[in-house]
Protein backbone atom coordinates (compact mmCIF):
# COMPACT_ATOMS: atom_id res chain seq x y z
CA UNK A 1 0.00 0.00 0.00
CA UNK A 2 1.20 3.32 -0.94
CA UNK A 3 0.62 6.47 0.91
CA UNK A 4 -0.48 9.81 -0.86
CA UNK A 5 1.68 12.86 0.41
CA UNK A 6 0.68 16.01 -1.13
CA UNK A 7 2.42 19.45 -0.95
CA UNK A 8 1.69 22.48 0.53
CA UNK A 9 0.43 25.42 -1.51
CA UNK A 10 2.24 28.34 -1.00
CA UNK A 11 1.15 31.69 -2.15
CA UNK A 12 2.93 34.84 -2.59
CA UNK A 13 1.97 38.71 -2.40
CA UNK A 14 1.10 41.54 0.11
CA UNK A 15 -0.75 40.77 2.89
CA UNK A 16 -2.71 43.69 5.15
CA UNK A 17 -4.53 42.75 7.83
CA UNK A 18 -8.45 43.35 7.60
CA UNK A 19 -8.44 46.89 9.36
CA UNK A 20 -5.15 47.75 9.87
CA UNK A 21 -3.25 49.82 7.88
CA UNK A 22 0.45 51.55 8.20
CA UNK A 23 0.44 54.48 10.02
CA UNK A 24 0.06 56.10 13.61
CA UNK A 25 0.58 58.66 16.17
CA UNK A 26 2.95 59.18 19.00
CA UNK A 27 1.90 61.84 21.44
CA UNK A 28 3.72 62.92 24.42
CA UNK A 29 0.83 64.40 27.05
CA UNK A 30 0.86 65.88 30.86
CA UNK A 31 -1.07 64.04 33.03
CA UNK A 32 -2.56 65.76 36.45
CA UNK A 33 -3.18 64.73 39.80
CA UNK A 34 -6.21 66.73 40.65
CA UNK A 35 -8.39 65.78 36.84
CA UNK A 36 -8.71 63.09 34.30
CA UNK A 37 -6.58 63.73 31.37
CA UNK A 38 -7.56 62.66 27.49
CA UNK A 39 -4.65 60.41 25.67
CA UNK A 40 -4.32 62.12 23.50
CA UNK A 41 -6.16 65.13 23.75
CA UNK A 42 -7.31 64.97 20.40
CA UNK A 43 -7.69 61.17 18.58
CA UNK A 44 -6.07 60.00 15.98
CA UNK A 45 -9.06 59.31 13.01
CA UNK A 46 -9.13 55.66 12.15
CA UNK A 47 -7.29 54.51 14.99
CA UNK A 48 -7.45 50.45 16.00
CA UNK A 49 -5.38 50.43 19.38
CA UNK A 50 -3.71 52.61 21.92
CA UNK A 51 -0.50 52.19 23.76
CA UNK A 52 0.24 54.17 26.75
CA UNK A 53 4.12 54.18 27.99
CA UNK A 54 4.22 55.29 31.33
CA UNK A 55 8.24 56.13 31.69
CA UNK A 56 7.78 58.93 34.53
CA UNK A 57 8.77 58.10 38.05
CA UNK A 58 5.21 58.23 39.19
CA UNK A 59 2.44 55.93 38.56
CA UNK A 60 -1.03 56.52 36.60
CA UNK A 61 -4.17 55.20 36.71
CA UNK A 62 -6.19 54.97 33.27
CA UNK A 63 -9.80 54.91 33.02
CA UNK A 64 -12.38 54.84 29.63
CA UNK A 65 -15.39 55.78 28.94
CA UNK A 66 -16.97 56.96 25.72
CA UNK A 67 -18.34 59.94 27.04
CA UNK A 68 -16.61 61.41 30.23
CA UNK A 69 -13.89 60.10 33.35
CA UNK A 70 -15.33 57.70 35.71
CA UNK A 71 -15.23 57.22 38.40
CA UNK A 72 -13.72 60.68 39.63
CA UNK A 73 -11.45 59.68 42.25
CA UNK A 74 -8.25 57.85 41.65
CA UNK A 75 -9.48 54.38 40.81
CA UNK A 76 -8.42 52.21 37.30
CA UNK A 77 -5.88 50.16 35.71
CA UNK A 78 -2.00 51.00 37.26
CA UNK A 79 0.72 51.74 34.53
CA UNK A 80 3.41 51.32 36.96
CA UNK A 81 6.82 53.32 36.61
CA UNK A 82 8.56 52.07 33.61
CA UNK A 83 5.44 50.03 32.10
CA UNK A 84 3.07 50.24 29.26
CA UNK A 85 -0.49 49.03 28.98
CA UNK A 86 -1.95 48.46 25.02
CA UNK A 87 -5.67 48.80 24.52
CA UNK A 88 -7.34 47.78 22.15
CA UNK A 89 -9.69 50.56 20.93
CA UNK A 90 -11.10 52.69 18.18
CA UNK A 91 -10.80 56.21 17.93
CA UNK A 92 -14.42 56.42 19.42
CA UNK A 93 -13.53 55.66 22.83
CA UNK A 94 -11.65 58.12 24.46
CA UNK A 95 -8.87 57.13 27.47
CA UNK A 96 -8.32 58.88 30.54
CA UNK A 97 -5.12 59.09 33.06
CA UNK A 98 -4.99 60.43 36.40
CA UNK A 99 -1.30 60.67 38.12
CA UNK A 100 -0.76 59.01 41.72
CA UNK A 101 1.37 62.61 42.32
CA UNK A 102 2.37 65.37 40.51
CA UNK A 103 2.31 65.88 35.96
CA UNK A 104 3.82 63.26 34.64
CA UNK A 105 4.54 63.16 31.13
CA UNK A 106 4.00 59.76 29.66
CA UNK A 107 3.99 58.60 26.01
CA UNK A 108 0.54 58.02 23.88
CA UNK A 109 1.01 55.51 20.96
CA UNK A 110 -2.35 55.14 18.60
CA UNK A 111 -2.43 52.57 15.95
CA UNK A 112 -4.45 53.13 12.67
Amino acid sequence: MSECITQPTISQGEISPKGLQRGGKVTEVVVSSTTWTALPPVALSQRNAICVQNQSNIEIKTNYESFEPLPLGYVGITIGVGQERFYDITDSIILYAKAQAGSPTITVEEIS
